[in-house]
């Protein structure tokens, strides 16, 4: 049995005037598992997410601290959106981002430096996903959440883990998918799916803050390829 990692995913989203838009970036074509494909910013929760919770304020809803501490590390390194409880100045952000993705910080050493803590009512939790046994060789119990993008910054993909950061409707994302211009996995597909017919960030904050979150465990067929189970479709 393949172990199963505890994860966080951000889908950003901004209002604009052809709608809803989220934020999606591309995994390296070097990278070992999802090559080139789209996803919403995100990773895996490690030790620091859970000594640092202390640092975060308010609530994103009935979810372990250790997850949204992830979830706002994550779209900080790989977008360079800070989820902060108060303004932060564009340069003194751009520099302890890059001071991040260097390694010469942390996140915990972020947040200290800009003196900040993360708002954690930014965020909304809004899915659970497990990846089922297949052949693959990794395995995520992940946590989606929906976010804002926050005010006066400017989201980028950090061009190492990630590159080709573009702003999406979630209908055009589908439908790039359809003509093979993008590549998408099976949650990403879904999660655009359920929000598609929100026309803005709040009508979707709304939704999240009193949809009943259920556990999503796709499943396999040859290929393999995943389908919802029928009953959960438009359900979770």
């Amino acid at each position: 049995m393949t172990e199963i990692r505890d994860a966080s995913t951000v889908i950003v989203g901004r209002d604009t005037s052809e709608g809803l838009q989220v934020f999606m970036v591309r995994r390296s074509a070097r990278a070992v598992f999802l090559p080139d494909r789209y996803v919403f910013p995100g990773g895996r929760v490690d030790a620091a997410d859970r000594d640092e919770a202390g640092r975060l304020r308010g609530s994103a809803g009935d979810i372990e601290a250790a997850y949204v501490m992830t979830a706002a590390r994550e779209t900080f390194e790989e977008v360079g959106l800070l989820f902060a409880d108060r303004g932060v100045d564009a340069e003194a952000l751009a520099a302890a981002r890059r001071a991040m993705v260097t390694g010469e910080l942390s996140f915990g050493g972020v947040l200290e430096r800009l003196d900040v803590s993360v708002d954690a009512s930014q965020l909304r939790y809004f899915s659970r996903w497990v990846t089922p046994q297949a052949e693959l060789a990794r395995r995520f119990d992940t946590r989606f959440f929906v976010a804002r993008a926050p005010q006066d910054q400017v989201a980028e993909a950090d061009a190492t883990e990630v590159s080709d950061g573009r702003w999406f409707g979630p209908a055009e994302a589908l439908a790039a998918q359809a003509r093979g211009e993008i590549n998408l996995i099976f949650p990403t597909i879904k999660h655009l799916e359920r929000i598609a017919p929100f026309g803005d960030v709040a009508a979707l904050l709304a939704f999240a803050r009193t949809k009943t979150i259920t556990t999503v465990t796709p499943e396999v067929q040859p290929g393999p390829s995943f389908v919802m189970i029928p009953e959960l479709e438009n359900a979770w």
